[in-house]
């Protein structure tokens, strides 16, 4: 799920918004006072003319923007590469973007995000044959309310206060997801293939991934699973090849921190890689037939065995005299 936090959107949409001309290279700019008469450039920026910038660019694409005293207010559109049909349709008020369409390359709405409010804001989005498929609203990134349409224009699911099932399709009608919200947020998400097979199942706190995800092959063959703490990996993640596990690995708020282990088979364990913050620190066992093989690693760095250790016990050395070589606050 696209998780939205739409006054974050909005903020960017406004900063997007002033960087079109800057990164686009425009062949012909044409600056038309408010009252339909050109004017040069010159004259549009020394007086500040309420009107309109339309900018050709040289990829195709036609931008219009409306200007009120050097600001961006009233309706922006940016056309197709070579087409009049318009992309995106934006609405300022005074700098600030108050409402975002998008439409499909047939003219035929896609999305559409306004803000209601500075805090309160509306998402709409529509299948391709202009059927609405969802209408959320949302203060900041929690989601008050919503209600999700079927191809056929009937209400499947629906948020209340923040409680409910948000379901996810294609613009085609295809499910891709169903989300479970309490409170607004996110607590456990399911998506699927196009045939409708489960893909993953993961659960979320505040939607973040917080929790195990497990993920699965079209099959049903277990691919991994994982567990997550504010969408880092954060504990025990297991991967798996052809439904047998070949990897598994620590870690710790995103890094690796602990023994990794490589499987035979799913079931014979054939390198064992000891992991501290992100590095190789410690052992690395690699199992043969016979016989066993080591390396030492420190911080990521091969060194002997006895240099390991030498280094070891320096750390902990510094570790516990650190504090008495501080100098006392007065």
């Amino acid at each position: 799920m696209k998780n939205i936090s739409l006054l974050l959107a909005t903020g960017l949409l406004v900063l997007c918004a002033c960087q079109h001309r800057k990164s686009d290279s425009v062949v012909s700019p044409q600056y038309i006072h408010k009252y339909g008469y050109a004017v040069s450039q010159a004259e549009w920026e020394e007086r500040n003319y309420p009107g309109q910038i339309v900018s050709y660019l040289e990829d195709g694409v036609v931008l219009t923007e409306t200007y009120e005293n050097g600001i961006l207010h009233g309706p922006t559109t940016r056309t197709y590469p070579n087409s009049q049909t318009v992309q995106e349709y934006r609405l300022y008020n005074q700098g600030v973007v108050v409402k975002t369409i998008t439409y499909s390359s047939k003219g035929m709405p896609v999305e559409e995000i306004a803000q209601l409010s500075p805090t309160r804001s509306r998402l709409t989005r529509w299948y391709q044959d202009g059927v609405p498929m969802l209408i959320e609203e949302y203060s900041g990134d929690e989601l008050l309310e919503g209600q999700y349409f079927s191809p056929t224009h009937e209400v499947e699911s629906s948020i209340v206060k923040g409680q409910g099932t948000r379901l996810e399709r294609t613009e085609g009608g295809t499910l891709v997801a169903k989300s479970v919200y309490e409170e607004g947020y996110t607590v456990k998400k399911e998506t699927f293939y196009p045939t409708g097979t489960p893909e993953s199942i993961a659960f979320y706190y505040k939607n973040k991934l917080s929790g195990e995800k497990k993920t699965f092959s079209q099959t049903g063959e277990p691919l991994a699973t994982e567990e997550f703490l504010d969408d880092m990996l954060h504990g025990k993640a297991t991967y798996y090849a052809n439904g047998n596990r070949f990897l598994e690995a620590m870690y710790r708020f995103g890094v690796k921190h602990g023994l990794e282990r490589h499987f035979i088979d799913g079931v014979i364990v054939g390198q064992e890689i000891a992991y501290e913050n992100g590095f190789q620190h410690g052992p690395s066992t690699f199992f043969l037939d016979h016989d066993t093989k080591v390396q030492w690693f420190y911080e990521g760095r091969e060194v002997s065995k006895r240099k390991f250790h030498e280094l070891s016990e320096l750390d902990e050395l510094i570790s516990h005299t650190a504090p008495n070589n501080q100098t006392p606050k007065h």
